[in-house]
């Protein structure tokens, strides 16, 4: 990816030249000094034009833009985007939108980053539930599915709790930093599934969540909703190839995890009434046996169950602490 060395508003020219008269800045991991060389630029783009968020390659730079309307971008509904923007680094702002919402949201950090522990704890603690479910149905592999779904969104609200914005590609790393409990970690850590990260794990992940997103890269051409980029796949190749190549292979596991969960939760809206078990099954399966094992999604129960119940302990001690 050369060029990234470049400052933002060197490598995102196309993107203020396209949208002339909108404010444009730089959230994520970038404008947090945490961007790797492979980490694409997430880009805010201030208009009043709704369009869906979209992935695209600028010369040998990748970035995600999101379309916020100014309204939005000065008191953002989601308590985690109101962080984003308390964070964000313009890079062109006449209308001064941005310095507004800035000085506003940093304002509110507090609170927001509260509220929206809050809601991932939440979110976690009903995916918890959907895997004990699943346990007492007798159906390990969507079981497996949600307690991983569910480790992701107590990682994200342990972090937010103590005021820091989550990183897909660099959790792992911000929770090892993060103060708290040892055992806090260990409960993401198993519920995860971090013990089968190694080279050949990471490799084999990566393959298996490409085939998800070119199922669904196949399945939105029909849908309502816009397609699944193909870039989407070079970004996360490109990320976790750079975690590999530095021998970080339990946070290049940890990051296709979420890839993984973000993918299949993506499937299952596509068929709303059918399970990951069911989408696994039959003669008109979707996802093999192979394709699971790839993903790391073949835990037996008994594993899942010791998942499940360490990590709802943290979620208990984590909610009398919200």
């Amino acid at each position: 990816m050369k060029g990234k060395t470049g400052p933002a508003a060197s490598s995102l020219r196309a993107v203020l030249d396209t949208y002339m008269d909108s404010a444009v800045a730089v959230v994520g991991c970038n404008s947090r000094g945490l961007g790797r060389y492979s980490c694409e630029y997430d880009v805010l783009v201030v208009s009043n034009d709704r369009r869906p968020p979209t992935s695209l390659k600028i010369g040998d730079v990748f970035a995600d833009l999101t379309f916020v309307p100014e309204k939005e971008a000065l008191k953002p509904l989601d308590p985690e985007h109101a962080m984003s923007m308390a964070l964000a680094k313009p890079v062109r702002d006449t209308s001064l939108v941005l310095s507004t919402s800035s000085a506003a949201n940093a304002a509110m950090f507090s609170e927001s980053a509260r509220k929206a522990s809050r809601t991932r704890l939440a979110s976690s603690l009903k995916t918890l539930a959907r895997s004990e479910e699943a346990l007492s149905q007798g159906v390990a592999l969507d079981a497996d599915f949600w307690l991983l779904a569910a480790s992701y969104e107590f990682g994200y609200s342990w972090l937010l709790s103590r005021e820091s914005l989550p990183s897909p590609s660099h959790l792992l790393s911000q929770l090892r930093e993060a103060k708290g409990s040892s055992r806090s970690f260990e409960a993401f850590s198993t519920g995860a599934g971090l013990g089968a990260a190694g080279r050949a794990g990471c490799g084999a992940r990566l393959e298996g969540v490409a085939v998800l997103h070119d199922l669904l890269k196949e399945g939105t051409r029909t849908a309502t909703e816009s397609s699944w980029p193909a870039v989407r796949t070079d970004i996360m190749s490109a990320k976790a190839g750079e975690l590999i190549a530095r021998i970080e292979l339990a946070e290049c596991y940890s990051f296709l995890g979420q890839e993984l969960v973000d993918a299949l939760l993506a499937v299952l809206k596509l068929y709303p009434k059918k399970t990951l078990s069911s989408i696994a099954s039959g003669g008109d399966r979707l996802i093999g046996e192979r394709l699971l094992r790839q993903l790391g999604l073949a835990r037996d129960a008994k594993v899942v169950r010791a998942g499940v119940d360490a990590l709802k302990e943290q979620v208990a001690l984590l909610t009398k602490k919200a």
